[in-house]
């Protein structure tokens, strides 16, 4: 459970970290993430991160969504965290889910100016610890993730308007994130 814990801080510190660097902004008071113990951490680490940075570009192409994250940064406060991730797990959490709420969040920190910006990433960090690792554990931790959250990409992926750029982008990377999975998944067994 502490390296699920670990794994869970460093997949939101490296998310929110490529949305800050993706938009050209600069804080120096963001948190950085812990080394992994193991190459093969590092490596989902990245997967999973790869992942979350699918989902936010295909968030950037909805101008609708972009308007709500613009409109959610403007009033975000411990208490509006709360309450939206309470109403994203309301009934229930998925591999999905977490992707996206992390993913969402990375993006309003964006929008978000000056000191808070340590607040709202220690408010994430400690959500995920209070409500989500139990859950994370019990489904087998971010190790089992890579299926499930693979799935959910092409699942958003053929939804979009996009499909040309699937096939000749999002269904190698997901093979990529796969077959990753695999071989981590049996490294693990052989250990």
């Amino acid at each position: 459970m502490a390296s699920d814990v670990q794994f869970s801080n460093n997949v939101i510190l490296r998310s929110f970290a490529d949305q800050v660097e993706r938009a050209g902004r600069s804080v120096p008071s963001l948190p950085e993430p812990q080394p992994m113990n193991d190459d093969q951490d590092e490596q989902l680490l990245d997967q999973i991160a790869g992942v979350i940075v699918l989902i936010g570009d295909l968030v950037d192409q909805d101008q609708t969504i972009k308007n709500l994250i613009d409109r959610f940064a403007c009033v975000l406060d411990r208490q509006h965290f709360q309450r939206l991730a309470g109403k994203v797990f309301h009934d229930g959490i998925t591999w999905g889910k977490i992707a996206s709420l992390i993913c969402i969040v990375g993006k309003a920190i964006v929008k978000i100016i000056g000191g808070s910006i340590p607040d709202f990433v220690s408010w994430t960090l400690n959500y995920f610890k209070d409500n989500l690792q139990t859950w994370i554990c019990s489904m087998g931790g971010w190790i089992n993730s890579i299926s499930s959250l693979a799935r959910f990409s092409l699942e958003l992926d053929l939804g979009s308007s996009s499909s040309l750029i699937w096939s000749s982008s999002g269904l190698p990377f997901i093979s990529g994130v796969l077959l990753g999975g695999f071989i981590v998944w049996s490294l693990i067994r052989r250990a």
